[in-house]
């Protein structure tokens, strides 16, 4: 009963949003212009004539929405942390469902990464180009030029996103709506075809916590939003990384290794999962080690050459993702400090450009040097599959909260991964972040200074609670270590004198 209470609560909130949304010039979703919507979806709208908000009206009544989701969502996975009946299944099962039909019929939410995938397919279908070379900018005719955001950026993408995105547009052909579907609908199939294994894999890894599992990956307002909304592909990525655990756990870890370098394939975000997989499979070998790496190494490296190919034309193929690698957002940690440094340099004397491009490339290398510390160390704790799951969440929340470059998407692969291990620091980390970039975008207000930006362009309201959240973190993992050490010691010491005594 509470359960459905709280499913009805984000039902009601989602709506109430996504008939915002579709009243025009609201600035939540990016579609056709020109385009207008009827329908139930845009009742509540008209009922409470939320339409025809103000700016300032209209961001507190995002905000206040964004509080009934959090409460709602959190209410849902508490009452679920204990309970796994199969009526609580049923229920996460069934409100999922009337959520994802409702994200996918609307157009893009808050991004239009949507009408990047499209070209690159139609680079291949329509262009007979290859999508890595090819740039919007060079097709100004394109039906998506007027749309799309990256206009001077090829694929970043794997092959098999690119072969994906070839197969939507060829059936899609010039229809912008059809394009927009396809992408989402892809979206959405493997957002709900991962829900099973998650379920699954919990079953196997934290016995009893299936449903928790299910709420927090289901329900999750950043995920619906961003995935089903957005349709990103790291929904295709999410679900070649689960399927890889599965298969693992299914004793076909080199049929696992084979997905999961797919899923690389589809983004490299997914080697965060792929290396404590790769440590695991060699670490388990019941053969010689030495053999299964080889084997390993071969998966790994032989699989992406062949894919890439048929798009092979030198290292330039590469430009677009490596001048894409160096971009800082607005939400990242690094660049809030930054934007400090600037200040700091200001001061003594240097140019605005000079200190941007210095504290840029400084706050870069500190917290890439940071995460490559901390991985190595965190690879070295996985011992059995249960670690490897919850060093696999652990690395992808150090990425997303040491990277330049964050979005809220890319919260979905650690979220569904650190599900399956239960209610733990890294679940509830992940949950709390997913709660910050609920905020990521505030409609009507452009850069929402209502919530507090510096002049440099850090939105402190998403990157210093991800500071305060990362501090925490290393605070807990140093305590920890030296808690398991001294303990050690002690019972290393314990023995050592029984050893005496029995002498």
């Amino acid at each position: 009963m509470f359960l459905a209470g709280a499913g009805s609560m984000l039902l009601v909130a989602f709506w109430v949003l996504i008939s915002i949304a579709l009243a025009p010039s609201k600035g939540l979703v990016y579609d056709v212009r020109g385009a207008r919507y009827g329908g139930p979806l845009t009742w509540p709208a008209r009922w409470f004539h939320l339409g025809t908000l103000a700016k300032g009206h209209l961001t507190y009544t995002y905000l206040a929405l964004m509080l009934v989701l959090i409460l709602a969502y959190a209410a849902a996975v508490y009452l679920v942390r204990n309970d796994n009946s199969r009526n609580a299944t049923a229920i996460i099962g069934g409100f999922f469902f009337v959520f994802a039909v409702m994200f996918l019929v609307i157009p893009i939410w808050a991004s239009t990464d949507i009408f990047s995938y499209a070209f690159y397919g139609r680079s291949m279908a329509i262009y007979h180009a290859n999508p890595y070379i090819l740039v919007l900018a060079a097709r100004k005719a394109d039906i998506f030029y007027p749309y799309a955001g990256w206009h001077f950026n090829a694929s970043v993408y794997g092959p098999v996103f690119n072969f994906f995105s070839y197969g939507i547009t060829r059936i899609a052909g010039n229809s912008i709506t059809s394009n927009v579907l396809g992408f989402k609908a892809l979206a959405v199939a493997c957002y709900a075809g991962s829900l099973p294994i998650v379920f699954t894999l919990t079953r196997r890894v934290s016995p009893g916590k299936e449903n928790f599992a299910l709420a927090v990956t289901a329900w999750s307002p950043l995920m619906l939003m961003h995935i089903a909304g957005g349709g990103h592909n790291d929904a295709l990525m999410v679900l070649f990384v689960l399927a890889a655990f599965l298969l693992y756990r299914k004793d076909h870890a080199l049929a696992g290794l084979f997905v999961m370098t797919l899923a690389v394939m589809v983004k490299v975000s997914a080697v965060l999962a792929l290396a404590p997989y790769v440590v695991l499979y060699v670490r388990e070998a019941r053969t010689n080690p030495l053999r299964r790496l080889g084997g390993a190494v071969a998966v790994v490296v032989l699989v992406p050459m062949l894919l890439y190919a048929p798009f092979w034309q030198g290292t330039r193929i590469f430009d677009s993702t490596i001048r894409m690698s160096k971009l800082i957002s607005f939400g990242s940690v690094p660049r809030l400090l930054s934007s400090e440094g600037q200040d700091m340099l200001g001061h003594l004397g240097f140019s605005a450009t000079r200190a941007a491009s210095i504290s840029n490339e400084t706050a870069q290398l500190l917290f890439m040097a940071l995460f490559g510390f901390l991985t190595l160390y965190l690879l070295t704790r996985v011992k059995d599959f249960r670690s490897m799951i919850v060093v696999s969440g652990a690395i992808i929340l150090l990425w997303f909260l040491t990277s330049s470059y964050v979005v809220p998407w890319y919260l979905g692969l650690g979220l569904m991964v650190s599900a399956i291990a239960g209610w733990n620091w890294l679940t509830g980390t992940y949950i709390a972040t997913s709660f910050v970039f609920l905020l990521y975008h505030v409609p009507d207000t452009g850069n929402p200074r209502v919530l507090g930006i510096d002049r440099h362009g850090a939105f402190t309201y998403l990157s210093l609670p991800c500071l305060i959240i990362l501090a925490a973190l290393l605070l807990y993992g140093a305590r920890h270590t030296w808690t398991r050490r001294s303990e050690a010691r002690l019972t290393s010491g314990e023995g050592a004198s029984e050893v005496v005594r029995e002498a």
